[in-house]
């Protein structure tokens, strides 16, 4: 399982590095539709929707997609990521605190498309940033849920949340701290990017990857099953692998394209 597991982790990572930093990145967004698609179609299994309804999904999911990447201005964008962002911040914490459940079609729906679209843009306004800043921000959530694996099955005694992901636990959530601040502080000294206020900037993007991963395990437990699915050997589905991003994402770009927030940071 390790071993299936560290080479779906490379292939994933050497398509996502040639698509951000070869053609000049051309093809990045190509990748994250496909990406954003599979996850969408990962959704419609977890919330048990109709075939139908699966159809219906689907192909205003792909409109959508196709006005984000024709017709959306950066105001519309601006919105969208605000909406997501109140979500993850307000939200999202109520439905894992009181048990929402998802179970009417068309507000299983929109939860979806908060949950994806805001993502899709997240990224296309990084990538124009550059690829630099895009692998940046994914290098803070590698880290994040590295740390958290590795500290919580060194030192992992107190549960996190033992009602929705019984694997996680405090100190894993003190390591990914601890490892995030600590290439906070590194980014820094070095130049990579501007500011030390990048500290509070990545320990934010660090608490909502927290949260979008716990949200996703509440939606797992409620769908009764381990994983999203099983397209990636050892990782499972294509939404075990951006549900922080969905988190973390829309947040962190809103900050990047204000710099009012914390300043430049990079």
């Amino acid at each position: 399982m390790l071993i299936s597991r560290i080479f779906s982790a490379l292939a994933m990572l050497a398509v996502l590095l040639s698509s951000m930093f070869l053609f000049s990145g051309r093809y990045f967004s190509f990748v994250i539709y496909i990406t954003s698609i599979l996850a969408l179609y990962e959704w419609t299994k977890l919330l048990y929707f109709k075939s139908y309804e699966k159809k219906i999904f689907l192909l205003v999911s792909l409109a959508l997609i196709y006005l984000i990447d024709s017709h959306l201005n950066s105001e519309g964008s601006r919105l969208i990521l605000w909406i997501a962002s109140i979500f993850w911040l307000c939200a999202a914490p109520l439905f894992l605190i009181f048990k929402i459940t998802l179970k009417n079609f068309f507000f299983s729906a929109f939860i979806g498309w908060i949950l994806v679209m805001p993502l899709i843009i997240s990224l296309n306004y990084l990538i124009q940033l550059s690829p630099w800043t895009v692998l940046t921000v994914l290098t803070t959530i590698w880290l994040a849920d590295s740390g958290a694996y590795f500290f919580g099955k060194r030192f992992g005694k107190r549960k996190l949340a033992p009602s929705i992901s019984p694997g996680k636990t405090w100190e894993g959530f003190l390591g990914a701290l601890f490892v995030v601040s600590s290439f906070s502080i590194a980014m820094t000294y070095f130049g990579f990017v501007n500011s030390y206020m990048s500290f509070l900037f990545f320990n934010l993007i660090l608490l909502l990857s927290v949260e979008g991963d716990l949200f996703e395990s509440y939606i797992k437990r409620m769908a009764k099953v381990k994983d999203s699915g099983d397209l990636i050997p050892g990782h499972g589905g294509v939404f075990d692998r951006i549900d922080s991003l969905c988190s973390s994402l829309p947040l962190a770009t809103l900050i990047l394209m204000s710099p009012a927030f914390f300043g430049i940071i990079i």
